[in-house]
């Protein structure tokens, strides 16, 4: 570094007092006075330009600043004319596009545009594809390209009647018309409104009256009501609605009635007790209530001894059914209850309960867990056969002959290719299983030791490192009867080895040095603990308070950084040429407190302390920089690190003699180029379309072909779904 003084900054001179002074006069609404410096600016622009200086850039400022004073209206003409001029500075520029894209106008004319982009786009580039293939040639695609020209053309009627753009832009009608009641556009923008407004009500009564349909298939009559009641409000006394709040009433007063009868029962059971037999019954009833399984089970055999269980004799066998479950006997179990659910259901109540205990995935969770095992199974075949397909067809909302013939090219096309599928099966295997898993753990959790515990430990321990989770593997392994000992070292391995790539990746020291410990504690009999060993003692000796990095394109992107009076760099480092030193692609980081590390090629970093005032100079440099890319660039957005922020702030203040060491005060922010973040150097229009290369083995083809750019959502759609 060469530690030059840096060039005095020039005081202000009397055309930027007198832009000041114009400020003052714009502020205090004195556009006469205002206008009069004005013209000394200009006066002032043109003896620089005799003398071949460059002006002093503040006479577009000095007009946009007088262009406020004549209202909103006003200054919309005065900006559309700015704009059409060459020569305006960039950041007023930037400024002004800004402005006149967030009026109203302009929004709901772009939200407009977006929506007809996005329904032609959807449309045609379901098309393209296949229509590529077809002149590429080959039978196959033939059949494919009619499919999706049906499709395409069928898809049209499927667009909501009022989109959320088309909803975006009404808002913007309507704040436009709040803002500008007495312009000249007011007319034809009510008429627009009107009819947006229309098409909203009409589709929200429509979406009132399906949801009022599914909750009546689903016999909840209050929510039919809830949803009528709004559609009600949207569209009064539509004869289709009337008809389903009919139904929904009449299912409400039938099952208000059924309640009631059932609220006014009596007796459960017919049987006479006697004190003694009533005692008894109750001590039962305790018993199940507390006890264990086994207890249960004996003393319902004992009733049964007793009374030859008489009306109860369903009831006593559902409780000594409970005797396999204290000896572990779980398909005994099941098997007793299954022969109690064939009862019959008007002559045993305990029949209802056995049948509901067989339906529960919590109780019976082996059943669960084989059917999972079936159901998995079939899905493989399914797409290995059917490839896509397997998941079943895709519902248009169209007549059901429609949509299977719609969709018979496509399984025509699947089953064609499952050949080769089924060489492509063992990298697939990791997206099945899911259910096995959730039903498997589902058991092990309600009978860790069970009759098939074993079982189901094996088969969820392949599962789990089929799919390369080593930690949920290793815990099944261990839960067997007989777990082996090669797999349980490579299954550590493996896991140590995912930490330590984990602990690489985290940006907080404390918590990366953290992992390394847990490596070095829980998996010291594997190879990658020597290296967390060294990574940490490594972290430990280099740790610093800061890590922000910039680099060299981003330092030759902006020469006033390295300048003198900033960070003063040499220059011959960044000329090009090795020979003499040059700065790595890394570029330099800031160490924390004013500590820089400029990273050198071919030669070790150079650590050095740069004086007190330069770094200053440098950080408010570094921070207008980046206030001026977020002001011209539009590609560029905010990237918030609080930790950053401090520290520059500390910096610009002066208060860096005492560097924060909290691991939470460490920013990694990492400041690049255009290019390097964008691909280009400035920034540049973007073509509505691109070009996509689409095919393999399963398309029988290759193909390329264009494709509209569809824009996306904006942040706040979700305000108007």
């Amino acid at each position: 570094m060469a530690h030059a003084t840096p060039p005095r900054q020039p005081l202000p001179d009397a055309v930027e007092r007198t832009a000041g002074r114009m400020a003052a006069l714009v502020l205090a609404d004195r556009p006469d006075s205002a206008a009069e410096l004005l013209t000394l600016i200009e006066e002032h622009d043109a003896e620089l330009e005799a003398r071949g200086e460059p002006p002093s850039g503040l006479m577009d400022n000095g007009i946009d600043l007088l262009n406020t004073l004549d209202g909103s209206r006003s200054y919309l003409q005065h900006a559309h004319e700015m704009l059409e001029r060459d020569d305006v500075d960039p950041r007023l520029r930037r400024r002004l596009e800004r402005y006149l894209d967030s009026q109203p106008l302009r929004l709901a004319e772009r939200r407009l545009r977006e929506d007809r982009v996005i329904k032609f786009g959807s449309v045609i580039n379901r098309i393209t594809a296949p229509v590529s293939q077809f002149l590429f040639g080959g039978q196959v695609p033939t059949v494919e390209t009619g499919r999706a020209a049906i499709a395409s053309l069928l898809l049209m009627h499927s667009f909501p009647e009022a989109t959320i753009q088309e909803r975006q832009a009404l808002r913007a009608y309507q704040e436009f018309v709040e803002r500008y009641p007495d312009a000249p556009e007011r007319e034809e923008v009510t008429q627009k409104i009107a009819r947006y407004e229309r098409e909203l009500r009409h589709q929200l009564y429509v979406e009132a009256l399906e949801a009022a349909e599914r909750a009546e298939k689903a016999r909840v009559p209050e929510a039919v009501l809830m949803h009528l009641d709004r559609a009600d409000r949207l569209i009064p006394d539509e004869p289709e609605a009337q008809k389903l709040r009919a139904r929904a009433e009449t299912a409400r007063t039938q099952r208000d009635q059924h309640i009631l009868e059932s609220l006014g029962a009596r007796s459960l059971v017919g049987i006479r007790l006697d004190p003694e037999t009533k005692a008894e019954l109750e001590q039962l009833a305790v018993v199940v209530l507390q006890a264990p399984f086994d207890e249960i089970a004996r003393h319902a055999a004992a009733w049964e001894d007793r009374h030859a269980a008489g009306p109860l004799l369903d009831e006593m066998r559902f409780l000594k059914a409970y005797w396999y479950l204290a000896q572990d006997q779980e398909d005994e179990f099941v098997r007793a209850l299954t022969e109690i659910a064939k009862l019959d259901l008007r002559q045993s109540n305990m029949a209802r309960h056995a049948r509901r205990f067989l339906t529960d995935p919590e109780q019976n969770p082996y059943a669960f867990y084989r059917a999972a095992q079936r159901s998995d199974r079939r899905d493989r075949v399914r797409w290995i056969m059917l490839g896509p397909r397997a998941r079943g067809r895709i519902r248009r909302d169209l007549p059901r002959p429609i949509e299977w013939i719609l969709s018979i090219p496509s399984f025509a096309v699947s089953l064609a290719t499952s050949p080769i599928r089924l060489l492509q099966y063992r990298g697939a295997r990791p997206q099945f299983g899911g259910a096995v898993l959730d039903t498997g753990n589902r058991y092990l959790a309600h009978f860790p030791g069970g009759q098939h515990a074993d079982e189901v430990n094996r088969v969820l321990e392949k599962l789990y490192a089929i799919r390369r989770q080593w930690s949920q593997a290793l815990e099944h392994l261990q839960a067997r009867a007989d777990p082996d000992p090669e797999k349980t070292a490579d299954y550590r391995e493996k896991i140590a080895k995912r930490t330590l790539a984990a602990a690489r990746m985290q940006r907080r020291l404390d918590v990366r040095a953290a992992i390394y410990r847990s490596i070095l504690t829980k998996y010291e009999d594997t190879p990658q603990a020597e290296q967390a060993a060294t990574e940490l003692q490594e972290l430990i000796r280099n740790a610093s308070p800061q890590n922000i990095r910039l680099s060299k394109e981003f330092l030759k992107q902006y020469p006033q950084l390295w300048a003198p009076g900033a960070l003063g760099l040499h220059p011959e480092l960044l000329d090009g040429d090795k020979h003499n030193g040059e700065i790595a692609e890394e570029g330099i980081t800031l160490l924390g407190r004013t500590v820089v590390e400029v990273s050198l090629v071919d030669t070790e970093s150079v650590v050095q302390n740069v004086p007190r005032e330069n770094f200053i100079r440098f950080i408010a440099a570094l921070e207008e920089v980046s206030y001026q890319r977020l002001v011209i660039d539009e590609r560029e957005r905010p990237e918030p690190d609080p930790q950053r922020d401090l520290f520059f702030e500390r910096a610009r203040l002066g208060l860096l003699e005492d560097a924060d060491r909290r691991p939470a005060a460490r920013s990694n922010a990492v400041f690049m180029s255009t290019f390097e973040k964008y691909g280009v150097r400035r920034p540049g229009n973007i073509l509505p379309l691109e070009l996509v290369l689409q095919g393999g083995l399963e398309d029988f083809g290759l193909a390329a072909f264009p494709r509209i750019r569809v824009p996306g959502q904006t942040p706040d759609a979700f305000l108007y779904r």
